[in-house]
């Protein structure tokens, strides 16, 4: 599906803005485009909505910082500024389960750009331009693919995160993804080292639970493996689930993959795949 280009203006001031989200307002003459998207857009006060940058993922809020603090402050100054109105456009061709505009994010003024899909495709020259790249660039968020995003995007961004790590920039300078890290039970995982944040999201859904507080990571691991995250696997070839991805050694979690060496199944997919289970299932 074609990126639609919809001209507008951020408000970093509401809805909470973090490393790879902020409120977008359209303008008058391009609100009409978000019908244009695939899925639901969740509409906020006075027309705005919340995005969700494309190819990222920032750590939470209440992960450990400075790290999690410095990827909100530097995407509101690439922003510009903690200000409402701030002009750009986004680009973008189907929306989250949440209801949030999936998209590349600019500031200033668009180029020329045919929404009829007759031709304009989002290039690696105007890539580098987008905050999502910048900040990827810049070492304050990790890589985040799924199978909606195009290769020769997603391979530009592999190259920026990869050079992100081999000069030690920001959450590089201290991530434990791969090497391991260790998980005090129960957790306090403001404390955990910078880790690939859907990891750090499912450890920190689990061992919310006062039930599963004092329980071991394999059964944190057993738990995950009933889950739908789903992935494939770009250096081997390898359709999974996301807990394949991880093994437990004694009081450590590690990821067996780079984060810019998986690819995760959207929520799309997603829901294809139920419904596709659910007819064979009327039907056998």
């Amino acid at each position: 599906m074609p990126f639609i280009l919809i001209r507008g203006t951020f408000d970093p001031t509401s809805g909470e803005p973090d490393g790879d989200s902020v409120r977008f307002q359209a303008k008058a003459e391009d609100d009409a485009l978000f019908d244009r998207l695939e899925g639901r857009i969740e509409f906020k006060s006075g027309g705005q909505v919340q995005l969700r940058y494309e190819g990222i993922d920032a750590l939470e809020k209440a992960a450990i910082r400075p790290f999690s603090s410095d990827a909100t402050k530097q995407n509101i100054e690439l922003l510009g500024g903690d200000r409402s109105g701030l002009p750009g456009y986004i680009l973008s061709s189907h929306a989250d389960g949440n209801g949030r505009p999936v998209c590349f994010v600019f500031t200033g003024n668009p180029p020329d750009w045919d929404n009829s899909g007759r031709g304009d495709h989002l290039h690696a020259d105007l890539l580098r331009q987008s905050i999502n790249y910048q900040l990827l660039q810049g070492g304050y968020v990790y890589p985040m693919f799924y199978e909606t995003l195009y290769k020769e995007l997603r391979d530009e961004m592999i190259a920026a995160t990869q050079a992100a790590r081999s000069d030690n920039l920001g959450i590089w300078s201290a991530d434990r993804s791969t090497a391991g890290f260790v998980v005090d039970i129960p957790p306090n995982l403001a404390t955990v080292p910078p880790i690939f944040p859907k990891l750090w999201r499912r450890l920190q859904s689990f061992y919310q639970r006062q039930s599963n507080r004092d329980k071991s990571l394999k059964v944190f691991l057993k738990e995950l493996s009933r889950g739908k995250d789903r992935l494939f696997t770009l250096t081997d070839q390898r359709s999974i689930k996301f807990s394949t991805a991880l093994k437990v050694d004694g009081n450590k979690l590690v990821m067996r993959y780079n984060p810019e060496d998986m690819m995760f199944e959207s929520d799309v997919r997603q829901e294809q795949r139920a419904i596709s289970l659910a007819t064979s299932s009327i039907f056998a």
